[in-house]
């Protein structure tokens, strides 16, 4: 007849066993078939259309539209982060769709940026702003010129507006000059510069202009 530390010993051992299969059955199957068949099947269908997406971007509203295209492809993709590594057929398929949407956000960004200044100039060229992107670095400097912004608080206000949005879009540097600034000879302006923001990392492009 077992004592009361060998019963003790032989539960404690049952225990740990039943935990082992239950964590070995998850690993083996993390989903059902059906289930597991339909994560293919969109993953495949989302592997296509970003495999055969080529918009072009010549107008802001083309360049919005590659935005939510952007959004909803880094959305879609992590759903399927928490799969088994038995299933290494939707893995692979889920890391083809994602090294194809980082392809298409650096080929894009830069034209995306370009056009993102065009419509904040059309926006705002009636308050007497200007705005230009500099043809270069990638279309990551972004030059806002105004005569406002000769007195502190006024610009620090206008940056605050806009701040999130171009770091979220990869500017690298915003810089703010005003009119009698532009008639000098030498360069000069105010700068703020952004933690590095590469064009490759996934990110969710939660501006203002798509919200709106």
């Amino acid at each position: 007849m077992l004592n009361i530390f060998e019963r003790h010993r032989l539960f404690v051992s049952v225990s740990l066993s039943l935990v082992i299969l239950a964590l070995l059955a998850f690993t083996v199957s993390s989903f059902s078939p059906s289930k597991k068949s339909e994560y293919f099947r969109e993953l495949r269908e989302i592997y296509n259309t970003v495999n055969n997406y080529e918009k072009e971007i010549n107008s802001w509203e083309a360049a919005k539209n590659t935005l939510v295209d952007l959004n909803y492809w880094n959305d879609f993709i992590p759903r399927y982060d928490a799969v088994s590594e038995e299933d290494n057929d939707v893995l692979l398929v889920q890391n083809q769709v994602r090294e194809l949407a980082v392809k298409h956000q650096v080929r894009s960004l830069p034209e995306i940026r370009k056009y993102f200044g065009e419509y904040l100039n059309d926006r705002l060229v009636g308050l007497d702003y200007k705005v230009t992107i500099l043809n270069d670095e990638r279309n990551k400097i972004v030059v806002f010129t105004h005569d406002s912004f000769t007195r502190r608080s006024s610009l620090e206000k206008f940056h605050n507006t806009v701040a999130n949005d171009l770091r979220i879009l990869g500017f690298k540097q915003i810089r703010y000059k005003w009119y009698e600034l532009e008639k000098l000879k030498e360069e000069k302006y105010i700068h703020y510069n952004f933690s590095d923001l590469p064009d490759n990392e996934v990110r969710k492009f939660n501006i203002s202009a798509i919200k709106n």
